[in-house]
């Protein structure tokens, strides 16, 4: 009897969807207006936009970094260096890329970099948007929204904004594989990264070299004093095997163009239809959706207050 019952039922509810499918079709068909006009916003506000921005150009540099063991055998020297506070720790032990991360990420030498640099000048001069390349070469909605007069901060936020740009738009990694070092930098001034990675990778070799060095002539003053002092001929033979082969990585540490790399690939100026970003059509595609979307939710949020009101009318 009541396998009866549902069945009989089966068939109501069957109708019912149907009727809620045309009747939710029927809104849509009603409000297409609506959904017309949201998307015609929607889509005309994100093409200006897309149209206002200018395009973004990536130059790369790749290193390849020297191998480096983690240092002469000290033996049962090393022990004795460490009880008289020398550091006879490989100067290398940082690989390249972690190393010019560090300084990526250190605020101080950021700032002497990007001052030295004239990066804060380049970023915060009234003419850094002249070689901007934008879509159809068309930049009067982006000179329409820029003012060419920059605003008057304090200098120290100019150098806080700058380095947090600069940090930004480089990208500092290495290969798993190869061991390869990647240097990126992007900018909408596709001439300017090659020069500031340049400029970053000297300045940053430049500082870790002259610790490194430091830290060599540490050894260097520490086994040449406990030579002085060795009577045994063994002692002294080992000790001077130790000074010759750091000697001979201050030799490698100089002969370097940046800080433990070769150069595989320089940084080049990108070419002018090369952009990375943006991405227009991908923009005004999910633009296209987003916009019909919230076009077919406003015509049924629409049509619920419409009820609702009728609803409290016949009440």
């Amino acid at each position: 009897m009541q396998q009866n019952n549902r069945c009989l039922e089966e068939p109501h509810y069957i109708e019912e969807d149907e009727i809620d499918l045309r009747e939710l079709w029927q809104t849509i068909v009603k409000g297409k207006k609506v959904i017309a006009t949201v998307m015609f916003l929607v889509v005309t506000a994100t093409f200006v936009y897309v149209m206002s921005i200018p395009n973004v150009y990536k130059s790369e540099t790749v290193l390849i970094p020297v191998s480096d063991s983690s240092g002469p055998n000290l033996g049962g020297l090393g022990g004795l260096a460490a009880m008289a506070g020398v550091s006879l720790g490989g100067g290398g032990s940082m690989t390249p890329d972690t190393a010019f991360n560090t300084l990526l990420n250190d605020y101080e030498f950021m700032k002497k970099f990007v001052e030295e640099n004239k990066v804060v000048a380049y970023y915060n001069s009234a003419d850094v948007d002249k070689n901007y390349v934008f879509a159809l070469n068309f930049r009067t909605l982006y000179d329409l929204f820029h003012s060419t007069e920059k605003e008057d901060k304090n200098y120290e936020d100019q150098v806080y904004n700058t380095i947090k740009k600069v940090k930004s738009n480089m990208s500092i990694s290495s290969d798993k594989k190869t061991a390869l070092i990647s240097v990126s930098y992007s900018d909408s001034d596709r001439t300017y990264p090659p020069k500031i990675i340049n400029a970053f990778l000297r300045d940053a070799s430049s500082y870790l070299v002259e610790n490194n060095l430091r830290i060599i002539d540490n050894k260097l003053n520490y086994f040449s004093k406990e030579m002085q002092k060795a009577d045994a001929f063994e002692l002294r033979q080992s000790l001077s095997s130790m000074i010759s082969q750091i000697l001979q990585e201050k030799v490698m540490m100089k002969s370097k163009q940046y800080y433990q790399c070769d150069v595989l690939t320089p940084p080049t100026v990108a070419y002018v239809k090369d952009k990375t970003k943006p991405k227009r059509g991908l923009i005004l595609v999910v633009s296209f959706i987003t916009s019909l979307i919230l076009g077919v939710f406003l015509v049924f949020f629409l049509e619920f207050l419409k009820k609702d009101e009728e609803a409290e009318t016949n009440e």
